[in-house]
């Protein structure tokens, strides 16, 4: 589910654009491949986890970028899901949690590089996990595997 909504944001996006744990232009910054955190918003004797993973945005410039962060923001907003942003201008971030509680996040900085991370709803520790995230997801429009939007064979919980 995590990687369907990922997905969908992309597809958001000029074609041409993917999801990277990898920054073409500044490869040092590269991103984890995602991490189980503890959780500490649910019941106090049941210990949970979400699993968390940001990639970068890349295909688009930095002329680009603010327009990104307004679509995708903007898109959030109309599905009904409660988005929030913490500013107007770059460096800034949008949130936003849909009804089946994932989390996504966007981000743009000063130079105009843009991230998006996702995070799910609480599980129970030591449960299953699904198959590891992929190092770059390319825009639907540009992949085979783009065809199908609801990608559900990566599920984590």
């Amino acid at each position: 589910m995590l990687y369907g909504y990922l997905q969908r944001t992309l597809r958001l996006l000029p074609a041409g654009s993917a999801l990277s744990l990898v920054h073409p232009d500044i490869p040092q910054a590269r991103l984890h491949g995602g991490v189980a955190l503890p959780c500490t918003d649910t019941e106090p004797d049941v210990p949970a986890e979400v699993f968390d993973i940001s990639y970068w945005v890349t295909g688009i410039g930095p002329e680009a970028a603010g327009d990104c962060f307004d679509l995708v923001v903007g898109s959030w907003t109309r599905a009904g899901w409660p988005t929030r942003t913490d500013r107007d201008s770059a460096p800034r971030a949008g949130y936003t949690r849909t009804p089946d509680r994932f989390g996504l996040s966007i981000r743009e900085n000063a130079d105009g590089d843009v991230s998006l991370s996702g995070t799910t709803p609480p599980f129970a520790v030591g449960s299953p996990a699904g198959p590891p995230f992929p190092e770059s997801i390319g825009h639907p429009l540009d992949t085979p595997e783009g065809a199908d939007p609801d990608t559900s064979a990566r599920r984590i919980v």
